[in-house]
């Protein structure tokens, strides 16, 4: 095809091919400066490793001009199918905290987010999932990424456009939905959007707002206040929560892991700048 471009690495931009080598067997980064043949056949051609690779992480990236084939970086997938596996954990704990995915700025975060809800749609039998941002760009940027891979998760992307669009588009089924939404719409109401246990949320940029889940109170005046974490797990109280970030925060009042669990997989600066993922301008 004279217009399909063809990426091996998590984030790709127009015409531009990348390509990162696969250097780990196992998901670890203990000897991941270099590469070598052994690392590659023995990292992705193990069998059941491959048959995941060729279902769940091989796409077309769609869009009005060009069709774009994506493979996964080998940091994604090992970091996803950890992602699976907390989540479902989390799950089964009933606690909510599913984890948090550390992957550096220009890592491939939002794609790894389509492969995470790509799989985990079979894993849990079609759950629904809820993509929250913190502002209206964030919002845009994300579901553009999502629709363009639509076919690839044989679903349509919606993008809830108020309070209200968001409680008709849960309440209107029991499962699957791929629904976008901006933090902000749960600060309108204390009513719970929806009580179902199948819903995954899903948050970008995980360190900058969501922080708060304990009620405390202004000795001054008594009020009581509660942080947006706690708004909206009290809007969906039994649904499960995954934080994406690339700079995860650790501080007394402000704790990335508090709110949505232990650290899932680091894919720090160094690493990425190391594999070509991230570009630093001198």
């Amino acid at each position: 095809m004279s217009d399909l471009t063809i990426s091996k690495a998590g984030t790709i931009t127009a015409n531009e091919d990348r390509f990162m080598e696969w250097k780990t067997t196992d998901g670890s980064y203990e000897s991941t400066q270099f590469a070598d043949y052994d690392t590659f056949f023995n990292g992705i051609f193990e069998k059941n490793r491959f048959i995941d690779i060729i279902e769940n992480f091989n796409l077309f990236s769609k869009d009005e001009k060009e069709n774009v084939k994506i493979l996964s970086g080998y940091h994604q997938f090992f970091a996803v199918n950890k992602a699976i596996n907390t989540t479902c954990e989390a799950i089964n704990r009933g606690d909510g905290k599913g984890g948090v995915f550390w992957h550096t700025q220009g890592s491939g975060k939002s794609l790894s987010m389509v492969f995470y809800t790509k799989k985990l749609q079979k894993v849990l039998d079609s759950p629904t999932f809820v993509i929250i941002t913190d502002r209206n760009d964030l919002d845009d940027q994300l579901f553009l990424q999502f629709s363009k891979c639509s076919d690839f998760l044989r679903q349509t992307p919606v993008q809830a456009t108020n309070r209200q669009h968001l409680v008709k588009l849960l309440k209107s089924r029991q499962v699957n939905g791929i629904f976008f939404t901006t933090m902000q719409k749960f600060e309108e109401s204390d009513e719970p959007l929806s009580d179902r246990n199948n819903i995954i949320v899903i948050s970008d940029e995980a360190h900058r707002s969501q922080y708060g889940l304990e009620e405390k109170v202004d000795l001054k005046t008594g009020k009581v206040s509660v942080g947006t974490a706690r708004k909206i797990r009290d809007n969906l109280p039994n649904a499960t929560f995954i934080g994406f970030t690339g700079t995860p925060i650790s501080q007394r009042d402000k704790s990335t892991i508090e709110v949505f669990g232990n650290y899932i997989a680091v894919y720090d600066m160094t690493q990425s700048v190391e594999d070509g993922a991230t570009s630093v301008i001198a």
